[in-house]
């Protein structure tokens, strides 16, 4: 539990830090570096929608993982996420290690970094429909070279770039255009989503 604690404290510190420096060396001052960064105040509607995103964004995982043999192979991997939680099973551990994981190594950290200053900045220079676009399409790459390293099959690789693409574009709609440009939203979605996933994938199916 320590481990993976620091870990994630480590991650969300190196995925700020570029943000930072930016910030830093275009203002002389860390002074409004969090509003820059969306790290504010939500509104209501944005958090309800962002909750009711997670289903949408965890769904085809659960649904691929369920019905394809290679695909619930690939989940179930030991040396995967959900196939650690597997191996661990059910319990205080595991569980916090979870949370751990899927609301602050992964999601916070990536909202900070990817839609807290890579969509915002997209934006400024590109416009909102361009930038959303850019960011989703860079968000989704990521993601499908990680899957890479593992498998080859395509259409798992096209599934894994669509729906992190259709997420991060989704939730810079929810930042920008409902919260005031909080990332919030963003991070309840992306959390939300994670927890599911890596539970249902981990202890249930």
């Amino acid at each position: 539990m320590i481990n993976e604690s620091i870990g994630a404290i480590l991650q969300i510190l190196v995925f700020t830090l570029v943000p930072f420096l930016v910030y830093l060396i275009k203002n002389k001052s860390a002074k409004g570096f969090l509003e820059y960064i969306g790290l504010k105040k939500s509104t209501k509607k944005a958090n309800y929608l962002a909750v009711v995103a997670c289903l949408l964004f965890a769904t085809p995982m659960l649904i691929l993982t369920l019905t394809n043999a290679d695909f619930k192979e690939l989940m179930f991997d030991p040396n995967s996420i959900t196939g650690k939680f597997r191996q661990m099973g059910f319990g205080i551990e595991s569980l916090f290690i979870l949370i751990v994981i899927a609301l602050f190594k992964t999601s916070f950290a990536e909202e900070v970094l990817f839609r807290g200053f890579i969509a915002k900045r997209l934006i400024s220079v590109a416009g909102y429909q361009k930038g959303n676009v850019i960011q989703a399409a860079i968000f989704g790459v990521i993601h499908t070279a990680l899957f890479a390293l593992v498998t080859s099959n395509i259409i798992f690789l096209i599934a894994i770039f669509i729906i992190p693409s259709t997420g991060a574009y989704v939730s810079v709609y929810l930042n920008e255009k409902i919260a005031n440009g909080s990332i919030i939203p963003g991070w309840i979605s992306h959390g939300l989503a994670n927890i599911l996933a890596y539970s249902i994938v981990g202890f249930v199916i």
